[in-house]
């Protein structure tokens, strides 16, 4: 049920009048792709900055909680420009999406990952005094292993194309496709019988 419905909205979102219009526009793909990764080389950037610094290769003597206040404006910029490009683009392709287990796998991850960036990691970066450095070293790793797979799950989107088949059995189910072997086969063995009688 609840993949038919998820299989149904991404099919209403792929022919709404804006994804039709920047599916047959490839200067309006590149646009807004070009857009989507600045926002992510923006997101990962700063953040990577901060990480390094929890890692203890930061900028110069700087403290951790300095440099991730100096940074916070750009990376919720770059993270809102992903947020706004991001849906844009899989307008123009929902469906592709919706049979690409890395989509789902980005989604997850980048779920994830902005949980965990705005609880644990902020209160870790922010933390006044800094706290142990192994604790530090931890939520770094952490931190830069979530982002690091959002974007090789969002690489994967483009690398690893899903198998075609009809949309009503896109969701996968047992049901669905048991229902669609029997009616596979009594097609089958209707035209038999009508070849017989000739």
């Amino acid at each position: 049920m609840i993949f038919a419905t998820l299989l149904a909205a991404f099919e209403w979102l792929q022919h709404t009048y804006l994804a039709e219009a920047i599916r047959h526009s490839a200067a309006l793909i590149a646009t807004l792709e070009s857009i989507h990764l600045i926002g992510m080389a923006l997101l990962i950037g700063t953040i990577l900055m901060v990480d390094l610094s929890l890692l203890g290769h930061g900028i110069g003597r700087q403290p951790v909680a300095r440099i991730a206040r100096e940074l916070r404006g750009w990376t919720t910029a770059g993270l809102a420009i992903m947020l706004a490009s991001g849906p844009l683009i899989l307008s123009s392709e929902a469906i592709r999406c919706y049979r690409t287990p890395a989509f789902w796998i980005k989604m997850l991850l980048l779920g994830m990952a902005v949980a965990f960036h705005f609880t644990i990691h902020r209160r870790v970066t922010m933390a006044e005094p800094p706290v142990a450095r192994s604790s530090a070293r931890v939520v770094a790793s952490v931190s830069l292993a979530l982002w690091v797979g959002v974007a090789l799950a969002g690489k994967g989107i483009a690398i690893f194309q899903p198998t075609e088949r009809p949309l009503a059995n896109a969701h996968g189910s047992v049901g669905s496709r048991l229902r669609d072997a029997l009616n596979y086969a009594a097609v089958h063995a209707e035209r038999g019988a009508v070849g017989g009688r000739r």
